[in-house]
């Protein structure tokens, strides 16, 4: 990075804007016109996912300012931009306003697909390192892998000791591997989406971004962009392809692997 680029002092620390608080060590953090992701464990690869989605497409994506790692503190700082939480704003937008940001997301979603993987069916971050599946009890990492059915092996391995084998062999089998590699956000759901006045204003939080099978996101979006038709209608426009097979199935496996729960 820039040796001019900023770094967070402790008291600027101690005195920011706290914008997602947290029982953790990771929470978002507002300096001025700086907003900085903090923790722990905080892995800086997404830093690598915002600047490459904002090299390659139109997408609107925070402006990385700098990233670091400071008295065991990972740090991710980036430019404020101004909204609301789409998950917040929706029930208050009007008709036009709902087909505007659906039109613009998946304007968004289709260009991100269209981005060509680094080497054929490779399943992998924008570093060529491991990918995350974000899951109910949080993320976990493995690969890259170097085809979807290793991809899957690594899927099935995350169930729950006490799983019964019937339910092994059903996931074995309904876990196709004939899926194309596109890029993927990896939990796109209208809380990682800010728009203002009508439009989509940013995508943020590209964590768990890089390449997945093809229906990963839409199975990411619809566990979160769900309970109500309304809502089931939005998240259909923003996807050419139907995935309800996978979803279905993600739905259930989601409930017996380690990091997912009810």
């Amino acid at each position: 990075m820039d040796i001019n680029a900023p770094v967070l002092t402790d008291d600027e620390i101690e005195h920011a804007e706290v914008l997602s608080p947290s029982t953790s060590s990771r929470k978002v953090i507002r300096v001025g016109s700086i907003v900085a992701k903090l923790d722990r464990n905080l892995d800086l690869t997404e830093a690598e996912n915002m600047k490459f989605i904002r090299e390659h497409t139109d997408i609107p994506v925070p402006k990385v300012l700098n990233y670091y790692e400071k008295d065991g503190m990972g740090y991710i700082l980036m430019d404020f931009i101004e909204g609301e939480m789409l998950n917040n704003a929706w029930p208050k937008l009007t008709l036009e306003a709902k087909n505007t940001i659906l039109s613009e997301l998946s304007d968004y979603i289709r260009q991100m697909r269209q981005i060509p993987a680094r080497l054929d069916s490779m399943i992998e971050s924008v570093t060529g390192g491991p990918v995350v599946d974000q899951r109910s009890m949080g993320p976990i990492k493995g690969g890259p892998f170097r085809s979807e059915e290793d991809f899957n092996a690594w899927q099935l391995d995350q169930l729950l000791p006490g799983i019964p084998l019937s339910n092994r062999d059903m996931y074995h089998t309904m876990h196709k591997a004939d899926h194309a590699i596109v890029f993927s956000h990896g939990d796109l759901g209208f809380h990682n989406v800010l728009v203002k006045n009508g439009h989509v204003a940013a995508i943020i939080d590209w964590e768990s971004a890089g390449w997945m099978p093809e229906h990963w996101d839409y199975c990411k979006s619809a566990r979160h962009i769900s309970g109500s038709d309304d809502l089931y209608l939005a998240l259909k426009r923003l996807y050419e392809t139907q995935y309800f097979a996978e979803t279905l199935l993600d739905f259930w496996f989601t409930r017996e692997v380690r990091h997912g729960g009810w």
